[in-house]
């Protein structure tokens, strides 16, 4: 009899704390899911955001509509542009300050504190700031290069130029986040790995070509998973700067569901445009979160 009664008291505390854990876990999947599933609901419907009114289900009309739409697809190529150029110029850029931080000296805490300064910097700020540093007339950028010889040059104004423009501001503010993830991988390689290449002969270049860069694939996956995430969403610096202009040359997916929703008051549209972008950025980051996973069982295999 005691054993039994031991028995259900170890039972009925493992239930007590299943219980415990479920509540919590429970309300957090709650919190998750209802969002997603009224914004769902939202893009089927006409709702407006400040006209008052009765909403109607619409079913897909408002997704046949954004196809059907030139504005859709012009933001869409530039929402990929932006974020392939953001990634392709970001990711070596990253790694290139990762290895030259990696290198051991006097300045290298100087120059790792100095880096991370512009994450501190919230993107509309640095927008407003690039902003002004981008005046064709009493910006400093242009008074730098008229040292050079070239003339005032019309940074977020130009159709030609405007993209290119708030890319360079998005590399500026992201790419030391690159670097330091960069940085954590190079200083995961064992010392001894490297110091077993050194003597049998291997160039500084060699030991990173052949051991550091292999070995970095998954950090590399990794800054372009984070990369690719926030550069599909971003809103702020291109709201900051052009506000999509001019003539739609940074005109993106996130800005136009913004102004559909707080400008024209479609939130039903501008639901159905974020749910597109959601699709997108799901998409894109589980492929290369497979293709993360595939390095690390690899690494692992070895």
């Amino acid at each position: 009899m005691p054993p039994r009664r031991k028995d259900a008291s170890e039972n009925g505390l493992a239930r007590g704390t299943f219980l415990l854990l479920l509540a919590p876990a429970l309300i957090l999947l709650f919190l998750s899911l209802y969002p997603f599933l009224s914004g769902l609901y939202t893009s089927l419907t006409d709702q407006k955001l400040y006209a008052a009114g009765g909403t109607r289900f619409v079913g897909f009309a408002n997704f046949v509509r954004l196809a059907g739409t030139p504005l859709f697809w012009t933001a869409l190529g530039n929402t990929l542009s932006y974020t392939a150029l953001v990634v392709a110029i970001q990711l070596p850029l990253g790694l290139a300050f990762a290895l030259l931080l990696d290198v051991p000296g006097r300045l290298q805490s100087f120059f790792r504190s100095v880096l991370v300064l512009p994450l501190l910097i919230p993107p509309v700020v640095a927008g407003l700031m690039w902003k002004t540093m981008m005046q064709p007339q009493q910006g400093v950028l242009n008074y730098l290069l008229s040292f050079l010889g070239i003339d005032p040059q019309p940074w977020l104004a130009n159709p030609a130029t405007a993209m290119i423009s708030v890319v360079l501001i998005d590399t500026w503010l992201f790419t030391p986040l690159a670097a330091i993830i960069l940085l954590a991988g190079l200083q995961s390689i064992s010392v001894e790995l490297t110091e077993a290449a050194r003597v049998d002969g291997a160039s500084p270049w060699q030991i990173v070509r052949r051991i550091k860069l292999p070995l970095l694939g998954p950090y590399v996956l990794l800054v372009a998973l984070f990369r690719v995430s926030d550069a599909l969403k971003s809103l702020e610096i291109i709201y900051a700067t052009t506000r999509g202009g001019p003539l739609n040359a940074t005109r993106t997916l996130h800005v136009m569901a913004y102004e559909e929703a707080y400008r024209w008051s479609n939130l039903g549209r501008a639901m159905a445009i974020v749910f597109v972008l959601w699709a997108l950025c799901y998409a894109i980051s589980g492929t290369l979160l497979a293709l993360w996973q595939r390095q690390e069982a690899r690494r692992y295999a070895r």
